[in-house]
This record gives structure tokens, sequence and C-alpha cells, in this order.
């Protein structure tokens, strides 16, 4: 038998264990729920948030206080955000309750999206609509300016559209990013930069529509389908895909992999033709040409390009990319990395 005095203080330890192990539940719940998601931002998945960036000190409120604001309604209908990124980092998958411009003043960015892979980078903009999820990797140092717009300025179910960007619409990205994310009074400099940029995205959308005729008009326009490389959903297509991504110089055939996957190469060419719009030859061509403009502009010597994407020469590259990206490789580079 246990002593009555050695019970009682076994009795009162246990107690106080159990008042202990409740309060830390307690504080843990408390802590979890003081700072709700921010309800009109990003609503990541569970996955690690932002590797090797830095935050630019220009965005006026602080992640909690955007939070609240959020939650009481506080945020105007189109607000600004600036981070500066290293090469490399990336922003996991994620989505908002409102469409995103995604815009680089300097660097490229490739964003992927269920269907597609993107190249964002100075001369043009991804617009993003609400609710679609996407995930960002940097190529080399990417000045990043986004807008968070509502009423989204797409009405079609798309993931995404690239919109040429001006000169009169970046500067106004680079203006309403330095506003503060507080609602925008009448008439203030916000509230007439929002409208701005309103009817500003309204004509890029209608740009992009007329392609060929802007193509017609200048020479030196960049295809405005070479930054949209379509993705298949197919298991054995998206696997092919992505051993091209990773493999870009890879020249097996559709024959080839149709013996590796157990699949005729007919079957495969009409899938492929039929889940991204193009023939399994364009997309590779494509999928190269994206892989070209990012190597492009970390300032990449273009024979080590052509090397690297498996052409004979120089030359030959260049003529292919000139024919789908309707600009030379020098060109390129030469406006992807200006002269300090």
């Amino acid at each position: 038998m246990i002593p009555t005095r050695l019970a009682q203080r076994w009795t009162t330890l246990g107690a106080h264990w159990t008042i202990i192990v409740h309060w830390r539940r307690f504080r843990r719940f408390f802590a979890s729920n003081r700072h709700p998601e921010p309800a009109g931002h990003a609503q990541p998945h569970p996955w690690p948030q932002r590797r090797n960036t830095r935050m630019d000190t220009s965005l006026h409120l602080p992640a909690r206080s955007l939070a609240a604001a959020a939650a009481r309604r506080e945020l105007p209908n189109v607000f600004g955000q600036s981070i500066e990124y290293e090469s490399g980092a990336r922003e996991v998958a994620h989505t908002h309750p409102r469409a995103q411009l995604l815009y680089a003043t300097s660097g490229l960015i490739r964003v992927r999206t269920p269907g597609a892979s993107w190249i964002v980078g100075p001369n043009r903009a991804l617009l993003v609509p609400p609710r679609v999820e996407h995930e960002l990797e940097m190529v080399g140092t990417v000045a990043f300016r986004t807008l968070y717009i509502e009423p989204c300025p797409v009405t079609e179910e798309v993931e995404g559209r690239l919109l040429p960007v001006s000169g009169l619409l970046r500067e106004a990205i680079l203006a309403m990013v330095a506003e503060p994310v507080r609602p925008h009074a009448p008439g203030s400099l916000a509230d007439l930069l929002a409208q701005l940029i309103a009817r500003l995205l309204d004509a890029a959308l209608q740009s992009a529509d007329a392609v060929p005729d802007v193509l017609a008009a200048s020479p030196d326009a960049i295809a405005a389908d070479a930054g949209r490389l379509p993705m298949p959903q197919h298991p054995r297509l998206r696997k092919i895909c992505q051993a091209l991504m990773d493999d870009p110089a890879n020249a097996e055939s559709l024959e080839h992999w149709g013996d590796r996957l157990g699949a005729s190469s007919r079957t495969l060419a009409r899938h492929f033709q039929r889940e991204t719009g193009m023939p399994f030859a364009k997309w590779r061509e494509q999928m190269r040409v994206s892989e070209a403009m990012c190597q492009l502009s970390t300032q990449t010597p273009i024979p080590d390009v052509a090397a690297r994407l498996g052409y004979a020469d120089a030359n030959t590259f260049a003529v292919m990319f000139k024919r789908v990206l309707n600009m030379t490789p020098l060109k390129y580079q030469a406006m992807m990395c200006p002269p300090a």
C-alpha cells in the first residue's frame, strides 16, 4: 500500500500537470486564431512559404495589418506590392480571391498553372484570374511588381492572359505599388491610377487579341503566344513533357516515347494535339524557345544556349528562335540585359 501522504502528493502533482497541459493547449489555440488568414490576399496551400526572398520596404502595410484590413473589407479595388527576389527563389502553389497582375521590371518569372507554363518579363505581364492556382520561379534577380484587382478584367474562363506592357502601363503599375494599401478617396492619386490601370488593361487585352495585326505593323514585336507553353493533363503525356523540360536537348521521337510508355505513337500524337492544341514537334520547339528566353536573360552566351537545347550550331538555333519569337536571340538578349 502507498502511504496516504505520498498518495496525496502524487494526486496534487497530477492535478498541476493537467492544468499545465490544458493551459498550453489553450495558448496554442489562441495563437493560431489570433491572426486569421487574409481574406483579400493570398490563400496558399499548406506548404512552406517564400525562400530566398526579401520584402521591399515600399510595401506600406505589414502582413498582419493587411490581414486585418482585408477582414474589415478596407482594401481598395486595386492595390500593389513590390518584392525583390534572388535568382532561383520560388513561391509555392497558391491562389488569390482577386485577379493578380504579375509583372517584373527586371529578370524573368516562370509561372506555372495547372494547364500551362508562362514566361513573364519586362515587356509583358500575366493577368491571373481569381482562384487560379499558380506557382512562381524567379530567373535571374527579379524586381517583382504585382497588382491585385477587383473586379477581374477577364470574363472568359482562362488560367491567364499574357498582356503587352506599354510605357504608360508600366509607370502606372510602379506608381500604384508606391501607394499605401488603404481605401482610395474619390479624386485622389490612387483613385485616378486605379481608373487609368483599368482602361490600360482593357486596351492591352484588345491588343493581345489583335496579335496578327500587331506583328504585321511592328516586325520587332514579340509573338504573344511565345511565353505560354500549354501542358497536357494525361499522366503519360505529362511524363513526356516533364522529361523534355528537364532535358531540352532530348531529341527522342514520339515513336520512342510510345515504345517506352506502352502506347502507339499515333495515339500519343492524337491526345497531344487534343490536350495542347498543337503537334508534338511544335510543342517541343515552343518549350525550347521558353527555355532559351530564360537562359538568354541571364547573359548565357548564344552558342552555349544552342548547345544546351540540342542544336548543332548557333545559326540553326537563331533561325528557329526568330521564326517563333519574331526576334533574333542577340536582340532579345540585348533587350533583357541592357548595358549598365
